[in-house]
Order: C-alpha cells, then structure tokens, then sequence
C-alpha cells in the first residue's frame, strides 16, 4: 500500500531517496556530461524531487501550483523555457522512480494477467507522440504533452487522497496494475518523454526514434514474453529469452527514424537494461537511457 502521510517513517524515506537521487543525477548530467541549464534548472529540480513523495497529501496541490508559477518564472524569458521546465519535473520524476525502487519493499507492482489493453494504450500513445512530432515538430508537441503531464500529475494526487473520479473504476479493471498508484505508470511514460523531447529539442529524428524504442520495444517484449516466454533469462528469472528478443524486434522500429549502426548500438544496450532485475519503472529508465545515449552519438 502506498504511504499515505507524510510522517510515515516509508515516506520520509521517499522523501529523502528522491532529493537525494534528483540531485545526484543533474550533478551527473551537468558535471560529467556537459548536460544542463547550470543554476536555471536545478532549483526546479529540487523542488520537485520534495513534490513527488507528497502526492495524496492534503499539502500538495498548494505546493504544486506554487512550484509550477516558480518554475515558469525562474526559466520564462529563454527560448523553449517550457522544455527546461519539462526536462527539470522529468529529472525530478526520475529521482523519484528510484527512491520508489529503493525504499518501498513490502509491495511491488505485479503484471496483469491480461496486459493487452495497457499494452495497446502504451504503444498507440507513444506512437501518435510520434506522429506530433513529424508533423508539427518537438517545440508544438512539447507543449501538449507538458500540459497533460501538469494535469496528470494533479489528477493522481487526487486519486491517491481518495477522490473519486470519472473513469477511475474502469482504468483500475482494464489498465491498472496492483500496487501501483492510479495511473503511476502513464505519469512515468510521460515524464520519459518530457526528458527526450528536452534533451533531444534539436534532434526531432533522434526524439522519434527513442520513442519508438519505448513504444515497440517495451510493448512487443510484454506480448511476446507473456505468451511465448519459455527460457528464462539467467540474470532474471522473471522474464525471457523471447521477450529479450520481442523487445530488440520492436526496437528495431528506430531504424524508421534513423537508420545507422548507432541506432542498432543503442537497441542493443536499451534491450540489456530492460531486461536486467531493475525496479525503476522502464516507462521512464528506457527513454532516460536512450535519450542520453543519442545526445551523446549526435555532439
């Protein structure tokens, strides 16, 4: 059961983990890669990182909105401000992800018996988010998707303070996943592509690519694993050689994007790290990943 007050010894926990992750990774980004906005960010992501752990409390939505309203004001003025606050929450989400892994030990999300129907929304989203940015480019898509992800964000707050809303019956039977926040998988999805489409702001082919990655991958590795798993992997037993295999297949859907040996470089690691006994949600560890592995192949 997720921690509901903040006093909770688990949650003070997720509190402490997520600052501390959040921060290690923007030092990492800025200091060791040469990735970051310095200073004009990293005030956002420490606000954020303190954010997450408080979703469900009666505290939030006051801190949310005035985080929201520093955030624009501290990036506002600057080309694209609304990805440097996308990529901050993302960092943050990230730092959160881990501390999540970290900390909470007594539950872990199970898998559906029945996944195609999250298994569909997950590919038929990540694919139209595609379809955005070839149409209209990464700077009009950016905006919508960090509308619906301040929006999504307020919403499983008031899933997880107990508030009833429309749909939530229907999103528990056909999508949800046991011992997951309301729509906990959906906010890290969304949060990896704030972080592609902020890292990957001047590479739109790049950004379609690592979306396709998380997209296909992650998609055909659940259906095939789930039905034709039968030789487990060696270094984690809870998924399969097939599904190893569906991932790389689906990931290959990249080459569509950019078709060069470097895309085929990064399918391979992005098909090891999401195959290996992480419990960071892949929603948002594949896309960080591949993100920064493309950044990195395009300076």
């Amino acid at each position: 059961m997720y921690p509901s007050h903040p006093a909770s010894a688990e949650r003070s926990k997720l509190l402490l983990f997520s600052i501390l992750m959040a921060g290690s990774i923007a030092y990492v980004m800025e200091v060791f890669i040469g990735i970051g906005e310095g200073n004009r960010i990293d005030p956002l992501i420490w606000w954020f990182s303190i954010l997450f752990p408080l979703l469900g409390h009666l505290i939030f939505p006051l801190l949310y909105f005035l985080g929201l309203l520093f955030g624009i004001y501290k990036v506002s003025g600057a080309d694209g401000w609304w990805l440097d606050l996308g990529e901050a929450i993302a960092i943050a989400g990230l730092g959160y992800a881990i501390a999540e892994a970290i900390v909470i030990r007594q539950w872990r999300k199970k898998s559906r018996e029945d996944e195609r129907t999250r298994k569909a929304l997950h590919i038929a989203s990540n694919l139209a988010t595609c379809l955005l940015i070839w149409g209209f480019g990464i700077w009009a898509t950016s905006i919508l998707v960090i509308s619906m992800t301040c929006i999504e964000i307020l919403l499983i707050h008031l899933a997880a303070f107990g508030i009833k809303l429309p749909g939530m019956k229907e999103w528990v039977e056909n999508v949800g996943r046991e011992g997951e926040m309301l729509g906990e998988g959906a906010l890290y999805n969304a949060l990896g592509i704030l972080f592609t489409l902020g890292l990957l702001r001047d590479h739109p082919l790049a950004a379609i690519a690592v979306i396709i990655i998380l997209a296909m991958g992650d998609g055909l590795a659940t259906s095939i694993g789930s039905r034709y798993g039968r030789h487990k992997l060696p270094w984690n037993e809870s998924k399969s050689v097939e599904g190893l295999i569906g991932f790389a297949v689906g990931a290959m859907g990249a080459f569509l994007a950019i078709p060069t040996a470097g895309t085929a470089a990064i399918v391979l690691l992005c098909s090891i790290i999401e195959s290996l006994p992480l419990k960071v949600d892949d929603n948002i560890l594949l896309p960080v990943a591949a993100s920064l592995m493309y950044y990195l192949a395009l300076r």
